[in-house]
């Protein structure tokens, strides 16, 4: 009967649970430790919040003068003035071709229906835009800090000498060529080895001792932990021979490499397990092989970093705003030669005198009017203000005029009030659902603005004098099982999850914080794979405002 083959060998390894544990607690630090995340304060994100502003645009316009600008499309076919003529309201002043101007105004509502085709897409793409996640397009770096301390500990394991320093009949490792102190390989009488605690064999060293067949037995070997004495020499008793350490504990491995415990038994030294082998250490090496394959592996995520989304916004918002005034200065021009368009007589407007005429055959071509009928001086702009803000908004109010054209502002003060509200908010972007007023306001510093030019509306009500508490972007918000919260640096320099009251969106895109952090507070953008409890924040050195 062929018998089993069997490895047989007597570990005394020491192993505590304690160890275990404290190797995990310390990988947990390492990795805390080891984590840096950017923080600022939150005074440097604070928008604050100064109260809300009714929009509209309008074109500052002289109460007694009329300015008539032509385009390379537009063909006179009559002049009924002359330079220095008087006329008065209703008086025809020229006629256009109106074969030519229903053409031009079929291209310009060609025109319109394209730029607001664009408004509407880019509308999408800023929607998009501000609800999209960063993504972090780092490259992944290999922690030279951590490479450096692994080959530190490459150095001491493989620097461990085969045998003890003070006593070379005990082992530190053993090898193929390890010699036994005793023995014969059998299992009544297995080759004895004498070795200090945590002892480990190499791979060559099991080879040597498992057999070479299914039908040969495999050597049986005893590992022994001996006693020693003040001088590192292992104790004998009266005989010679070297006395185990009772003291330790020992372990074995079953053959399901599960360690389990036993007590000493001086009858039973040795277990049959199922081996652990151990190679030199090449703790740097294989964590700089891990590092190199993650980096052939990592390929740059799609979509916009933190930076470059803060970027697409606003270049998207003012792409937005260029169509917006692209758009309404399509639709004044329609309704200009909408307004000629059924006998094509342009009729004056005021009352005054023809100050500039122009030659039709030779129309001006550095942007001047071609025909100007003037009266008394003094330049005017009307808006809208919605019926909500009548009580608010009054004679006396001063409103922001900002040029279209050269982006100059100028104050105007509102002169009047229109009892009765407009069919149509053409002029502004307010509440559909509300009924709006027209006013008038005049402009005393009006030496940088021209008869005709548009300019943006805006009046600001319900003023807050401290910019009202703290109002940050909602990028730096998050929620988690319905509640919001930031992530901010604690009294130790570690993040920590602050959950937070909110309030009201301004702006479009910042919220209120009514409770939870103060200005002081120092605040990390809360994405990216370090964004974690305990991380180390470091102040950033580059703000982002």
């Amino acid at each position: 009967m062929t018998k089993k083959k069997v490895i047989v060998i007597a570990i005394g390894i020491v192993a505590t649970l304690g160890v275990v544990g404290g190797a995990i607690l310390g990988y947990k630090e390492y990795v805390a430790n080891t984590r840096e995340v950017e923080v600022q304060p939150v005074s440097y994100i604070n928008w604050g919040y100064w109260g809300d502003t009714e929009t509209s645009y309008g074109m500052v316009t002289n109460d007694s003068a009329q300015e008539i600008y032509l385009t390379d499309s537009m063909k006179i076919q009559n002049v009924y003035v002359q330079q220095g003529d008087v006329v008065k309201v209703g008086d025809p002043l020229l006629a256009y071709d109106t074969s030519e101007l229903q053409i031009n105004i079929q291209r310009k509502k060609l025109d319109i229906n394209t730029t607001e085709n664009d408004i509407v897409q880019a509308m999408h793409k800023l929607n998009a835009l501000k609800n999209a996640t960063p993504v972090d397009k780092t490259p992944p770096q290999m922690d030279e800090d951590k490479f450096e301390e692994l080959a530190g500990q490459d150095k001491i394991y493989n620097s461990i000498t085969e045998k003890d320093a003070k006593d070379n009949r005990i082992y530190n490792y053993l090898t193929k060529d390890a010699i036994p102190s005793s023995g014969a390989g059998t299992q009544d009488a297995p080759y004895i080895y004498y070795v200090n605690t945590n002892a480990y064999a190499y791979g060559s060293f099991f080879n040597g001792i498992r057999p070479s067949t299914t039908d040969l037995d495999g050597v049986s070997v005893r590992l022994i932990v001996p006693k020693k004495n003040v001088n590192g020499m292992m104790e004998t008793d009266a005989s010679g021979t070297p006395i185990p350490d009772t003291s330790l504990t020992i372990y074995q491995k079953d053959f399901n490499g599960a360690q389990i415990p036993a007590e000493y038994d001086a009858d039973k030294m040795w277990y049959v397990f199922t081996g652990l082998e151990r190679s030199p250490s090449d703790l740097a090496g294989d964590y700089r092989d891990d590092y190199l394959n993650e980096l052939e592996d990592w390929s740059e995520p799609e979509g916009y970093t933190q930076h470059e989304l803060v970027q697409a916004i606003a270049d998207t918002e003012k792409r937005l705003k260029d169509l917006d005034i692209s758009r309404r200065k399509q639709l004044l021009e329609l309704e200009s030669m909408q307004k000629t368009a059924s006998d094509g007589v342009l009729y004056a407007e005021v009352a005054g005198e023809v100050k500039t005429l122009g030659d039709p055959d030779n129309p001006p071509q550095d942007g001047t009017a071609f025909l100007v009928v003037a009266g008394n001086d003094g330049l005017y702009v009307s808006g809208t203000i919605s019926e909500l803000l009548l009580g608010d908004v009054t004679v006396g109010t001063v409103v922001t005029a900002n040029s279209w054209e050269s982006g100059m502002s100028f104050e105007a003060t509102i002169t009047e009030i229109s009892d009765y509200p407009v069919s149509s908010n053409s002029w502004g972007e307010g509440n559909p659902n509300v009924s709006y007023y027209a006013y008038t306001a005049y402009i005393e510093d009006s030496t940088a603005l021209r008869n005709g030019e548009y300019v943006d509306l805006s009046i600001s009500t319900n003023q807050s004098e401290d910019g009202g508490g703290i109002y940050i972007d909602k990028a730096y918000v998050r929620e988690e099982d319905g509640k919001s919260y930031c992530m901010i640096a604690d009294e130790n320099g570690r993040l920590k999850k602050q959950y937070i009251v909110t309030g009201k969106t301004v702006y479009g895109s910042a919220i209120e914080v009514k409770s939870g952090i103060t200005d002081e507070d120092l605040i990390a953008f809360p994405y990216g794979k370090d964004v974690v409890e305990g991380a180390k924040a470091v102040e950033a050195s580059n703000m982002y405002y």
